[in-house]
C-alpha cells in the first residue's frame, strides 16, 4: 500500500550536521560539578600553585636548602612543573610534532651527458 501523502524525505548518512552536539565553549556536566566543589570549599588551584612556588622560592633563597642536595633539585623540578602548569592558563600548548602534506610535486629531469675530453 502506498503512502497517500508521500513527503520526500533526506537521509543524512554520518558526517556533521547543523546544530547538533554541545555548543563549543560549554561545560560539560562533571566539569561544572567539579569547579561548584572548589567554589564551594573556597579553594582556588592557581592561587595556590602560586603560594607554592612563592614558598620554594623562598626556601631556595633563603639558604634553608643546600645547593647541590637532593631536595635543593627536587625543589629546583617542582618548581618546573608548577611554571608549566601555570603557563597552561596563559598561553597555549606548542604542539609537539607538526605535519605537513605535499600535495603538488614537481617534475624532476636528470639529463646524463658523455664527456669527451
Amino acid at each position: 500500500m502506498a503512502n497517500p501523502n508521500p513527503v520526500q524525505t533526506k537521509v543524512m548518512q554520518g558526517g556533521k550536521r547543523e546544530g547538533a552536539g554541545r555548543p563549543k565553549g560549554s561545560k560539560n556536566i562533571n566539569s561544572k560539578n567539579s569547579v561548584e566543589k572548589l567554589e564551594e570549599l573556597s579553594f582556588d588551584p592557581i592561587e595556590m600553585m602560586v603560594k607554592k612556588y612563592t614558598m620554594i622560592e623562598n626556601d631556595l633563597n633563603s639558604g634553608a636548602v643546600r645547593i647541590g642536595s637532593g631536595a635543593y633539585a627536587q625543589l629546583l623540578a617542582t618548581q618546573g612543573v608548577l611554571i608549566n602548569n601555570l603557563m597552561a592558563y596563559g598561553y597555549k600548548k606548542i604542539p609537539d610534532k607538526i605535519e605537513q602534506e605535499v600535495t603538488k610535486l614537481k617534475p624532476v629531469s636528470v639529463v646524463l651527458t658523455s664527456r669527451k675530453e
